[in-house]
């Protein structure tokens, strides 16, 4: 049995993530874009195209990584990332930007459920199936540290470098690192089932990769569950960040920077105390699994969630009250995510386990490409004070009948 506080290979697996987090150019990609005169409906339009590219290549990537390598992938979609990079360095118009994001969207699709499926495998191996989430919490904390001390060096790098540009040619340095990393991992780890390429295989492979998510109802369950929360997620911390952006000039003033550099200042500040936070919550998430039960508390995620969301809509334009409810959803996401990364791994045979991981990232996508809209034409037209009343009561009542469905399930079976 092995110690997972020492085990060289999981120590491995926790720097993966702290490396790939450190993108010092996070808080800033927005204001970044802006200054190129590209207006917000065309930054909207980059970031549907990521998620495009995210939903039509998930499960391909997912089939390529089980069948032709899992490392290999992972050394695949980091060429992607530092390529994006390079391209957001040297871009200065809205098309050079699409294709940079594009090549973002491509490194996301093969990276999303690989690293999931390896981390698996190798516990599996090792015969610690039980701490598949005390693992993934532990590597996903490291993950946050990389975002808090990414900010933190961003502000660093603030304070000598002005032009925006250069901090996504820093992030290629770690992400360098990393993709070597990845090559040391042992190669049992690469777990490919087959040397030739075939595109008729890979069709295959999907097609029952498909079929087998769908093959059970509390697989299926697990999935939608977790997609649906992590699309919403996605969608709603969009729209906090403006907020924050327009209203931390006001709580922040440097001599010498100009009101819009303060901002900025400010924003990588808030960053670096949401991620530090939560790299404490995911680090907890396996203890909270097991004090409340862990599906019981994927579930009471949702009315958790809901209840900020209708704090938010009443104090929308109280900067305090809107950083505490950003930090409160980060909070319960972190905690969410390891124990929903545990109970849907525990359904799935090591064989499909990086295509029904990719499966649920698509329908993640997906769900994103048809809710973001949806819920930006209710913020213009509405207001997003509105949004997030309505989005709250809805997942209230959604959890309501819930809880009624299940309590009837449970009557009949008695």
């Amino acid at each position: 049995m092995i110690n997972i506080n020492k085990d060289k290979q999981i120590t491995k697996f926790k720097y993966y993530g702290f490396l790939k987090n450190l993108k010092f150019y996070e808080p800033f990609i927005i204001i970044y874009l802006l200054s190129f005169e590209i207006s917000l409906y065309q930054i909207g339009l980059l970031y549907s195209l990521r998620e495009a590219i995210i939903y039509i290549f998930e499960v391909p990537s997912g089939v390529f990584a089980d069948r032709y390598g899992r490392k290999l992938e992972l050394v695949i979609c980091f060429i992607f990332y530092i390529a994006s990079f390079s391209l957001f360095f040297i871009g200065s118009n809205f098309y050079m930007f699409l294709v940079a994001m594009a090549f973002y969207g491509f490194g996301e699709a093969l990276r999303t459920g690989t690293h999931k499926a390896i981390i698996m495998q190798y516990l599996e191996v090792n015969h610690v199936k039980e701490s598949k989430g005390q693992v993934y919490g532990l590597t996903r904390s490291y993950s946050m540290l990389g975002s808090s001390l990414s900010s933190l060096l961003a502000i660093v790098f603030l304070f000598f470098i002005k032009d925006l540009k250069y901090f996504f040619l820093l992030a290629i340095i770690p992400y360098l690192a990393d993709m070597l990393l990845i090559m040391s991992y042992p190669n049992y780890l690469n777990n490919k089932s087959s040397e030739e390429f075939s595109f008729k295989e890979m069709y295959i492979e999907g097609k029952n990769s498909i079929k087998y998510s769908f093959s059970s109802v509390k697989r299926l369950k697990l999935i939608f569950s977790s997609s649906v929360y992590n699309s919403i997620f996605k969608t709603i911390k969009d729209y906090l960040q403006p907020i924050i952006i327009l209203s931390s000039i006001s709580l922040l003033s440097i001599g010498g920077y100009t009101d819009d550099e303060n901002a900025i200042i400010t924003v990588a500040i808030i960053y670096m105390v949401i991620y530090f936070i939560s790299s404490i919550a995911s680090k907890n998430s396996n203890a909270i699994g097991e004090k409340f039960g862990k599906v019981r508390f994927s579930n009471i995620s949702f009315l958790l969630f809901a209840i900020v969301l209708l704090l938010l809509s009443y104090f929308l334009y109280n900067i305090y009250i809107v950083g505490i409810g950003f930090i409160l959803l980060y909070i319960i996401t972190n905690l969410r995510r390891p124990i929903m990364v545990e109970l849907v791994g525990d359904e799935i045979e090591n064989k499909y386990r990086a295509s029904v991981l990719s499966i649920e990232s698509q329908l993640t996508s997906i769900i994103t490409i048809v809710i973001a809209p949806v819920f930006g034409y209710i913020a213009q037209e509405y207001s997003i004070s509105r949004l997030f009343l309505g989005l709250g009561l809805a997942l209230v009542v959604c959890f309501v009948i819930f809880l009624r469905v299940k309590k009837r399930v449970e009557l009949k079976r008695a």
